[in-house]
C-alpha cells in the first residue's frame, strides 16, 4: 500500500511487472466485484491501474526485438511457461536467446 500511496501521491507511473502466464482474459473489475462481495469467501483482489510489463516488454527493451505470445502453460515442470516468437535482426535475435538462456535455470519460487 505504500507504493500505492506514492503513485497517486507525487503522480509517478507505476509499473506492474506481470508474467505472461498470469494474464485474465476477463474484465478484472468485474472478477474484483464478484470475489469482494459479501459471503464470498477466498482470497480477495484489488485491482490497480499502472503500465503492465511482460516479458515481451522485457524483450523488446533489452534486445530491440519484436516478440509475441506463441502459447502458455504445460505440464511435467514446464507448468507456466510461455513459448514467444522473436523477430529481428540476426544479432538482436542472438542477443535475446542468449538473455533467455541466461534465465532459464532460475530456480522456482519457494514461499
Amino acid at each position: 500500500m505504500a507504493a500505492l500511496s506514492a503513485v497517486v501521491g507525487r503522480r509517478v507511473r507505476l509499473i506492474i511487472p506481470v508474467g505472461l502466464e498470469k494474464r485474465v482474459p476477463e474484465d478484472i473489475n468485474s472478477i474484483a466485484r464478484i470475489v469482494n462481495s459479501p459471503g464470498s469467501e477466498g482470497p480477495r483482489l484489488l485491482p490497480v491501474s499502472g503500465e503492465i510489463f511482460t516479458e515481451i516488454d522485457a524483450l523488446e527493451l533489452l534486445t530491440g526485438v519484436d516478440a509475441f505470445l506463441i502459447s502458455a502453460g504445460g505440464i511435467y515442470g514446464a507448468e507456466g511457461s510461455i513459448r514467444l516468437g522473436i523477430i529481428g535482426s540476426p544479432q538482436k535475435v542472438e542477443r535475446a536467446d542468449e538473455l533467455i538462456e541466461s534465465l532459464a535455470g532460475e530456480p522456482p519460487c519457494e514461499v
